[in-house]
């Protein structure tokens, strides 16, 4: 459906100023998400909370 992750979180309202991403093999998945401001971080949490 969408071509990279920027343009699925763009479809929902989120522009990211740099988004990159690691898959440890020891713990969780991590995604560092460049220079987002920190309200900005708390909506997109919000927005996963609410339609994850």
């Amino acid at each position: 459906m969408y071509s990279t992750p920027h343009d699925a979180l763009r479809f929902v309202g989120f522009v990211l100023p740099s988004l990159d991403g690691e898959f440890p093999l020891t713990g969780s998945p991590q995604v560092r998400l460049g220079s987002l401001s920190a309200k900005e971080a708390h909506r997109l949490a919000a927005w996963i909370r609410d339609h994850g």
